[in-house]
């Protein structure tokens, strides 16, 4: 009974989350769309920083499933990036910013942890994208993965950068898109290009 209590608080909390914010968080609030006492959320989570550090940890869980079950579907690493391109939409990377600065802002210590902290993880998994890639001969073999890694790390925290200017320009899948097409290219064998360019023709059409 705990565990179906807990997770029904997890995930009330992560739609409360995205839909209005950190303030919305409020324990009174939460307690009042679940229907428990506030004791009940206190028995389960030490604190609200507890809370959202499941919450957040909870999320990237799902994350690596829906990865996990993406590279089960994909011919390969390339066709991925483009999978995961045809799922973007400006509301959800809206949201997700906005979520990541409030929670620097109000929960820093919760920042470091699950932003800060984990980005060595996150590091090790493109590591691995890179390394597919090359196994399944798109990505060149002198392909340097730490380097590639380091500046898609760095390259996707600038896109997420609310100071970034050409927020206000274009869209974020757009520059998603246009960044994953120019970087992906650069990693390409002939066999990696030869894939990029179908896949961008076949995307060409279906607009037309």
């Amino acid at each position: 009974m705990n565990c179906d209590v807990k997770q029904h608080i997890l995930s009330e909390t992560a739609q409360l989350l995205f839909s209005y914010g950190i303030k919305a968080m409020t324990m009174d609030e939460l307690a009042k769309r679940i229907g428990v006492s506030k004791r009940t959320i206190y028995e389960q989570f030490e604190d609200k920083d507890a809370l959202l550090t499941a919450v957040l940890r909870h999320y990237k869980q799902e994350q690596r499933k829906r990865l996990n079950k993406s590279l089960e579907g994909s011919s390969t690493v390339i066709h991925l990036f483009s999978q995961f391109l045809n799922h973007l939409e400006s509301a959800t990377f809206s949201k997700i910013i906005q979520l990541r600065d409030e929670i620097k802002r109000y929960h820093p210590a919760v920042y470091q942890t699950e932003f800060c902290h984990s980005q060595e993880k996150e590091f090790g998994e493109l590591k691995k994208l890179f390394q597919l890639g090359i196994k399944q001969g798109v990505f060149r073999k002198n392909l340097h993965v730490d380097i590639a890694a380091t500046l898609y790390q760095a390259s996707m925290q600038h896109l997420f950068d609310n100071e970034n200017k050409m927020q206000q320009r274009y869209s974020l899948e757009k520059m998603f898109e246009a960044y994953l097409h120019i970087f992906v290219r650069g990693c390409c064998t002939s066999k990696g290009l030869q894939i990029v360019d179908r896949i961008y023709k076949s995307k060409i059409k279906k607009s037309i």
